[in-house]
């Protein structure tokens, strides 16, 4: 069935903020020892990343070992203190306005693990993030699959689709992101856009001809 799709990208898109940064502050201030002890653990292995002598997985891991102190209460209550109040107005009254006649993804490289509230709140139908290991009712700091960014987050989106057999209505739909990287995604529609990352507005549409020529 062909449908209007409305595309959204989460951190710096639709909240002005980068989700992991803000969990790591709040894993601080929440559980400091628990979160003090691993810091050299994610210090060393992002200057091994850095270095090259480790992969982006691997770095990303780390920055996530936080998360095995969290249960799925604690993670919602991060989710309702630190990204629910920083929703970008402009990409929110875009949610309400779409929300009668198309789907709406959101499709982020942070974990779902946290971000799948958004479907909760029905801000979306569908919440695409980087998989973690869940284990005796706890998320494990261990990627399951590949990092959710660039064209991985087109196969993502792909196999929603074609489990909600809709097919993409390309001359109504809409993908709106704050960065270049998610190019992939803004080419499964007509209507791409790029937005400010402080709140959300508009900040160029996306010339698929002249990306192509480029």
């Amino acid at each position: 069935m062909k449908k209007k799709v409305l595309l959204l990208d989460i951190d710096y898109t639709v909240i002005n903020t980068d989700s992991m940064i803000d969990f790591i502050l709040y894993s601080l201030k929440t559980k400091p020892l628990k979160t003090i002890i691993k810091i050299p653990y994610i210090f060393i292995t992002l200057v091994g990343y850095a270095l090259k002598l480790t992969s982006l997985k691997k770095a990303k891991e780390a920055v996530f070992s936080p998360i095995v102190n969290f249960s799925e209460e604690e993670l919602k209550e991060f989710f309702d203190k630190k990204l629910k109040v920083k929703i970008n107005k402009n990409i929110k009254d875009i949610i309400e306005k779409s929300k009668k006649d198309s789907t709406i993804i959101m499709i982020t490289a942070s974990p779902k693990a946290y971000m799948k509230y958004f479907k909760e709140y029905k801000y979306a139908d569908e919440v695409i993030g980087t998989e973690l290991l869940y284990e005796n009712n706890r998320y494990k700091n261990e990627i399951i699959g590949n990092n959710c960014k660039g064209k991985e987050k087109v196969k993502r989106i792909e196999e929603v689709l074609n489990k909600l057999d809709i097919e993409i209505d390309y001359e109504n739909s809409y993908s709106y992101s704050d960065s270049m990287s998610d190019m992939p995604m803004f080419e499964l529609v007509k209507n791409a856009y790029l937005v400010n990352k402080k709140d959300g507005s508009i900040k160029e549409k996306i010339n698929h001809k002249y990306i192509q020529k480029a």
